[in-house]
């Protein structure tokens, strides 16, 4: 089946279900496909106007009765499914990529953060570092001044440094020989316990940029709650540096 028309320009021609609706404005023909009312643009000259053109059948619909036949129906349906479909995955692919962006984005900034901290105190440490020697600090100073606090920080940032110890935050507090944990918190779970307090996130805050009056103490001990063998081996063992609240520092 095909209808002949006239191309005029700025007209809208015909739309038929049957066919192809050609329009003419200035330079350019609007070409619309019925039923998907899908577009298409074309360059023609002026010269094109008048001129008769051949609106060619649709085969979606029956020449006969217009209705659509099951065989189209069932590619229609097709069509709609995978479009949909697409759509999912094209939505998909952009929250993976937005996903990859931010943690590409975190990690930078981690690895900024971790090497401005190295910079300030000679010790790498991260996020998670960071909320390790909070929880230690409150669990064994959070009584304490800021000042006791930046203390007994400094006691582990001294040990990463040193050969004598684990070269991680992490490692250092959990270091332990058997079921003996360096740290009492960690044995009697106060570690796992206590809350942060902003006073203890300042202190190893401060700590973490340098802030470091402990004169190299590597160990301190609370001699008021400390058992008679292990305070006798502070004494005989180690030198003593100084008292500060109720921590005595030594190395």
């Amino acid at each position: 089946m095909s209808t002949m028309n006239r191309i005029q320009k700025g007209v809208l021609l015909t739309l038929t279900t049957t066919g192809i609706l050609f329009g003419a404005s200035q330079k350019a023909v609007a070409i619309v496909q019925a039923p998907t009312q899908r577009f298409l643009s074309v360059e023609v000259n002026a010269d094109h106007a008048g001129k008769e053109v051949t609106l060619l059948p649709n085969p979606i619909y029956k020449e006969e009765t217009g209705e659509q036949s099951k065989e189209v129906e069932e590619k229609i349906s097709c069509l709609e499914e995978h479009y949909t479909l697409r759509v999912k995955e094209e939505k998909e692919e952009k929250r993976i990529l937005r996903k990859k962006r931010l943690a590409e984005k975190r990690r930078r900034a981690e690895e900024k953060r971790r090497k401005e901290i190295l910079a300030c105190c000679g010790v790498s440490a991260g996020s998670e570092d960071r909320k390790i020697l909070e929880r230690i600090v409150e669990a064994e100073a959070g009584g304490e001044t800021i000042h006791g606090r930046v203390l007994v920080a400094n006691v582990i940032l001294n040990r990463v440094k040193s050969r004598q110890f684990p070269s991680t935050i992490k490692g250092v507090v959990f270091s332990h020989s058997g079921s003996r944990y360096q740290f009492s918190p960690i044995s009697d779970g106060r570690y796992y316990s206590v809350t942060v307090s902003k006073g203890t996130k300042k202190a190893v805050s401060l700590a973490l940029h340098g802030n470091d009056p402990s004169e190299g103490a590597l160990y301190f001990m609370e001699r008021a709650y400390a058992n008679s063998y292990s305070a006798r081996w502070f004494d005989r063992a180690l030198t003593r540096l100084f008292r500060y609240g109720c921590h005595e520092f030594f190395k």
